[in-house]
């Protein structure tokens, strides 16, 4: 997996982890309506579930851009987190 630079910011922002994305990937379930597989340039496809760490609710959105697989951002469901990533 690639993280990208706004996936980074948001993941130090909430406290998600490399190994919680991980896990929500492998183990969470697919929200097709969160998912876009029209999206330009690569599709994307968002993983919902519960971290066994912290027990956050995290959603990790993914462009599969064939050769990589982006970590475009995550999302902390349950709580607001004030982040600034530009």
């Amino acid at each position: 997996m690639v993280y990208t630079k706004h996936g980074k910011c948001r993941m130090e922002c909430r406290q998600i982890t490399a190994d919680e994305i991980r896990e929500i990937v492998l183990n969470g379930t697919v929200n097709h309506q969160k998912s876009n597989p029209a999206d330009k340039p690569c599709p994307t496809v968002a993983y919902e579930g519960i971290s066994t760490r912290d027990r956050q609710h995290i959603r990790v959105v993914l462009a599969d851009c064939g050769d990589q697989l982006k970590v475009v951002t995550v999302i902390d469901l349950k709580q607001d987190h004030s982040c600034d990533c530009r």
